[in-house]
């Protein structure tokens, strides 16, 4: 070398010439290091203080779960039912808001009822509104006796009869003393024409005659008006017993011998209301009542029984099939009103003493008790 400092020539290798490192070889180089660069540090969070003692909170942490920040949670979506409900919800807030609570809500038929007294039928409304007037106040007016007189006969001429009676007696008023009388309701029916010829009682005896069946809406009438504790003026039993009453609370007809009259003995007028269907009637008494705690019940009670022989009850027991000494029975019965006030019986008024025959062309049963409404 010479005395003079000879410069170092740096050879930098070419990349092109650079010779290119095998896959045994790349894969045994270790991992070349590389520098951070630093910056600029964050101001730490402050450390939320925890009481001497007390235990470190741990966030809890899902199994497999990478240490980075968790995802944002999102909330449910909307249930496409969720509209139309709210919709619902709001209307039917309106709706009770403007019309009230539904559960008080009522239908028309018990709109109407509300209209009239405790208890009335709906049949009756229109019969109700008739007798009060444009003036008068239905719901003062309540069935105060009733009664639905049944028969097992089943002449169709004895129902026509039975209707067209009750079409007669139905809507009469009877007013503060008046007096009503059937017979004079009715007028003579074994002469009217508009009555057909069917069975009618005769003494003892049954028998073809106008006006059969009219008996059985005076029945009706006359228990119903001691349940209505009216004043009964005249009335008169059958000879021999009916299917259609207790013993001893029927009432028979006999133009010009025998009549039922009534007498309302109220300051306040009272409408008789009867229908008829078939072998059926049913009498209602309305008017005012005077008590609500008192009611009125019509009983009867069979108190003796006799036998006669039938040579002395007929001029000839034969034609019934009878001989002369055979017996032919009789029952004597007593009736009563009886007053209950608040359940308890406080009068018990005999209204009669009656004696039937049983009649053997009748297979009529003997009943006695209280009177059914239903009946």
């Amino acid at each position: 070398m010479s005395g003079k400092h000879a410069k170092r020539k740096t050879v930098r290798p070419s990349v092109s010439s650079a010779p290119r490192a095998s896959s045994a070889s790349r894969a045994s180089a270790p991992p070349v290091s590389r520098v951070a660069v630093p910056t600029e540090p964050k101001p730490a969070a402050p450390v939320p203080l925890r009481a001497a003692g007390a235990a470190a909170p741990v966030s809890p942490r899902v199994a497999g779960a990478s240490a980075r920040s968790p995802k944002p949670v999102r909330g449910p979506r909307p249930s496409w039912l969720l509209a139309p409900l709210t919709i619902a919800c709001s209307l039917f807030v309106a709706a009770v808001m403007a019309f009230g609570n539904p559960v008080l809500w009522k239908t028309a038929d018990e709109t109407m009822a509300d209209q009239y007294a405790a208890g009335t039928d709906a049949d009756d409304y229109q019969f109700i509104d008739e007798v009060v007037g444009e003036e008068g106040s239905a719901a003062d007016l309540v069935c105060l006796g009733e009664y639905k007189a049944i028969s097992q006969d089943d002449d169709p001429d004895r129902a026509s009869n039975i209707d067209l009676a009750a079409k007669e007696l139905d809507g009469v008023e009877i007013k503060p003393d008046e007096t009503l009388s059937v017979n004079e309701l009715f007028g003579d029916t074994s002469k009217d024409e508009r009555y057909l010829v069917t069975s009618v009682v005769n003494g003892t005896t049954i028998e073809q005659g106008r006006g059969g069946g009219v008996c059985q809406v005076s029945t009706a009438l006359y228990i119903a008006s001691l349940k209505a504790n009216l004043e009964i003026v005249e009335r008169y039993p059958h000879t021999i017993v009916c299917d259609y009453a207790p013993i001893g609370l029927d009432a028979t007809l006999a133009y010009g011998q025998k009549d039922l009259r009534i007498k309302n003995n109220t300051d306040q007028s009272m409408f008789v209301r009867a229908t008829a269907l078939g072998q059926t009637v049913e009498v209602k008494i309305y008017g005012v009542k005077a008590s609500e705690n008192e009611s009125i019940d019509a009983t009867s009670k069979i108190i003796d029984r006799f036998d006669v022989p039938a040579s002395e009850v007929y001029i000839d027991p034969s034609k019934l099939g009878l001989g002369p000494d055979d017996p032919v029975t009789y029952y004597v019965a007593e009736s009563y009103r009886v007053l209950y006030r608040d359940g308890v019986m406080v009068s018990n008024d005999l209204l009669s003493t009656d004696t039937y025959q049983v009649s053997v062309q009748s297979d009529v049963l003997v009943g006695e008790g209280g009177v059914d409404p239903s009946k």
